[in-house]
């Protein structure tokens, strides 16, 4: 799927992005990236049915019934992008939400057809 390979390709380059200085943070980054990972078919299968989208801070939003096993996987997929975009904030000097608005940017772009997303005024519409 269109957007399974990109975030992959999203998240490998982040990857290069590490530096000596950022040694501490690399360990904690590297486990959230590898979390994501594992998560991407389940969450993908969550944004085409519909029950979730991608919001404009990089975040998904529930937008149908989860049930109690889909809303803890959206809401560990919510925590683990938070805490990355947290440490490419750092990193880069700029805020966790700028980062994040970043990230909607490129999902508004590459997102598959049908996805729920999130303009940057706030309106909703799928991705054709």
């Amino acid at each position: 799927m269109k957007t399974t390979s990109i975030f992959i390709a999203v998240i490998l380059g982040l990857f290069a992005l590490n530096t000596p200085s950022t040694f501490a943070a690399e360990r904690t980054e590297t486990t959230i990236k590898q979390s994501l990972l594992r998560r991407v078919a389940v969450i993908d299968g969550l944004k085409l049915s519909s029950k979730v989208g991608e919001n404009n801070l990089g975040s998904l939003t529930q937008r149908a019934l989860l049930s109690t096993d889909e809303t803890r996987l959206m809401n560990r997929e919510n925590t683990d992008r938070r805490d990355l975009y947290t440490i490419l904030a750092i990193r880069l000097k700029l805020t966790v939400n700028v980062v994040g608005q970043g990230r909607a940017e490129d999902l508004r772009k590459k997102s598959a057809p049908g996805v729920w997303l999130q303009d940057t005024k706030g309106n909703w519409y799928k991705q054709k």
